[in-house]
């Protein structure tokens, strides 16, 4: 590729995002006393961990740099999930905080990203992979979280 081509910054994003929410979900794994929330979270942890690995890689396939992109609040997500508050109030948190991200989130930029043909033909697989391994994340901790909510 000779010009850096716009979804340069998604992969770079969705990376940065994939790794952090690594260390915060098996940070909070760590903590839980609760058997099924720990075993999620770690299976989730990894995952999440091997998706940063992954769009690395894939920036530096189409001959690009990753950028560090400082997150103001990574550090505060690290300490509550890290934190002696019960399971259900962590999750409660990190619903409010989610619902103050910008928009259009990277979840919302890659999804729309998996049909724009200016993006090049493998990137686009690996993010309509990437989006329904998402999903299933989503639905595994959604169970968990679920769970929990409902035994407070």
């Amino acid at each position: 590729m000779t010009s850096k081509p716009q979804y340069i910054a998604l992969l770079n994003d969705i990376r940065l995002q994939e790794n952090r929410a690594g260390v915060y979900l098996e940070a909070w794994a760590n903590t839980t006393d609760n058997k099924d929330l720990k075993e999620c979270l770690s299976f989730v942890a990894a995952r999440e961990y091997s998706h940063g690995d992954i769009f690395e890689r894939r920036v530096k396939e189409l001959g690009f740099g990753n950028e560090e992109i400082e997150d103001p609040e990574f550090d505060e997500k690290v300490r509550v999930v890290s934190s002696d508050i019960s399971d259900a109030d962590k999750i409660a948190w990190l619903k409010e905080s989610r619902s103050r991200q910008a928009t259009p989130s990277v979840r919302e930029r890659y999804e729309i990203a998996t049909d724009d043909e200016s993006v090049d033909p493998l990137t686009r697989s690996l993010l309509r992979w990437f989006t329904d391994v998402e999903n299933d994340s989503v639905v595994k901790m959604g169970g968990v979280y679920a769970q929990i909510e409902n035994a407070g």
